[in-house]
């Protein structure tokens, strides 16, 4: 019934077809003339626009070229002679200090940005599923006193909170986070060397401050809401692939019936699937991390010298910071004397020493970036010279 239902509607699309055709042909000898400059056109803005689309996609790849080139010399120019320079460079600009001072901010915006969480759950439950995938991408790196802190303030979330308290909170974090962003725009002219001529006015650099903060935000909401959905239709399809597992076994003469039934449950080719998905999640957090740093590291300096690695820098900072964050996370785990000495105070401690140990790394990548600068100018410059 099926085929003979297929073929009823083939012959219908073909006699349409056909009748099209034909409709075409009489209006080709009514007006030839017209038609033959319509196509005449026609081709002409097509053959344009193919141009246009070669050499855009010519330029493209010259970029990617450059882009992977670049990319690849970055690596070497990272010996001793590199990480010594970089060690005495963070000494010299303090960047431990101003590490300090971004979690200091940090600390300081987390309180308004708890009760801006709470009361955007309370008025919207449906932003609850994307700030729990939000808090499940961090969750493998942050320390677990910060997680409970995080859990402690989403099982709060039935409660009924003014929509004004979220506005109000919501605006006050942002400008407490800015305040981490101004610290590390000031961390990052300190070492780009920016000449004091350079330096944006205040009023600049907080605007700046405060879209970068923006920005984050958004870009970890995006970020999170496209694995949210990602994640729901890896699931429907990893249900959907046993179909195939349960037609591998199904007789020839029987697709049929075998296709009617309802597939077998938790198949190989499901757990397969859902584990490769569960194995993404790592690279999908450290693309995020190392995007926020990118654009950081991009617009947050006044001034950055030409031929300056931007990329390289926020994808080692993303790594080295995920690494360091589960080195202090088992750290932690393994000696709890935070609680037994702090009491109380042991989550708040633990969090401001990952605070500041993550915005080191952050400034870290950024001085990577900019001596490996140097030394690409540099050896740039004796080329020139011996040329």
């Amino acid at each position: 019934m099926v085929v003979n239902l297929l073929l009823i509607i083939l012959h219908l699309l073909w006699k349409l077809l056909l009748t099209l055709l034909q409709g075409l042909k009489t209006l080709w000898i009514l007006n030839r003339k017209a038609w033959y400059l319509g196509f005449e056109w026609v081709a002409a803005k097509t053959a344009d626009l193919l141009i246009i689309l070669f050499k855009c996609l010519w330029w493209l790849g010259r970029q990617i070229k450059k882009r992977v080139v670049d990319f690849v010399l970055f690596f070497t120019y990272l010996n001793w002679q590199t990480i010594h320079s970089l060690g005495v460079r963070t000494v010299q600009q303090r960047l431990y200090g101003l590490s300090a001072e971004m979690a200091y901010h940090s600390t300081l915006a987390l309180v308004p940005a708890l009760f801006a969480l709470l009361a955007a759950i309370s008025s919207n439950p449906s932003l609850q599923s994307t700030l729990l995938e939000m808090a499940n991408l961090l969750g493998e790196v942050v320390p677990e006193q910060v997680q409970k802190l995080i859990g402690a303030t989403m099982s709060q979330s039935g409660r009924s909170l003014s929509p004004r308290l979220f506005s109000f909170s919501f605006i006050i974090s942002i400008w407490l986070f800015s305040g981490v962003i101004s610290s590390a725009m000031e961390a990052l002219n300190r070492i780009h060397q920016v000449p004091p001529d350079k330096i944006r006015p205040v009023w600049k650099s907080k605007l700046i401050a405060i879209a970068l903060t923006l920005g984050t935000l958004l870009l970890l909401i995006m970020a999170s809401g496209a694995v949210f959905i990602s994640d729901f239709l890896v699931e429907i399809l990893a249900r959907k692939s046993c179909i195939l597992e349960t037609v591998g076994n199904c007789p020839l003469d029987k697709i049929d019936m075998c296709l009617a039934q309802e597939p077998v449950q938790d198949c190989l080719l499901q757990s397969t699937l859902l584990d490769t998905w569960n194995r993404l999640q790592w690279p999908i957090t450290l693309g995020i991390v190392s995007t926020n740093f990118a654009l950081i590291y991009r617009y947050g300096p006044s001034y950055r010298k030409p031929k300056t690695p931007l990329i390289p820098g926020s994808i080692l900072a993303a790594i080295f910071w995920a690494l360091i964050s589960n080195l202090f996370r088992w750290y932690v785990y393994q000696s709890e004397y935070y609680n037994v000495l702090y009491g109380a105070l042991g989550t708040f401690i633990v969090l401001l020493l990952w605070l500041n140990i993550s915005s080191l790394v952050v400034l870290l990548g950024a001085q990577l970036n900019s001596t490996v600068g140097d030394e690409i100018r540099r050896r740039k410059t004796q080329e020139d010279s011996k040329g």
